[in-house]
């Protein structure tokens, strides 16, 4: 079992579904800007382990980062880690969510 990578319109569908968001860019990009709900998990540090703490109930996962480079890292360590729950990973990540005038939330 893989990943899928989905647009921007399964996302908002997906997170409509009870979807939880994982955020695998840095601290200082997720104050920037981040999607309603998202847990920040960098990619430096994410472990099957950490997603199961914060995942318990093992709902679909959807993780993404700037552009879907870095999500798509994720995906296949979680999957290298055993991780059992679905994986959706966003296509193209937060550029592709912005210019698809979806809603994001700041820290700063």
């Amino acid at each position: 079992m893989g990943f899928k990578s989905i647009s921007v319109e399964d996302a908002v569908q997906s997170i409509k579904n009870g979807a939880l968001i994982i955020d695998v860019r840095e601290p200082n990009e997720f104050d920037q800007a981040h999607l309603e709900r998202a847990f920040l998990v960098p990619l430096s540090s994410i472990t099957a382990e950490k997603i199961q703490k914060i995942n318990p109930q093992n709902k679909t996962i959807l993780i993404h980062c700037r552009s879907g480079k870095r999500s798509k890292v994720a995906a296949d360590i979680l999957l290298s880690q055993d991780y059992s729950g679905e994986i959706l990973e966003l296509d193209e990540g937060i550029i592709a969510w912005i210019d698809a005038n979806q809603p994001i939330l700041s820290d700063i």
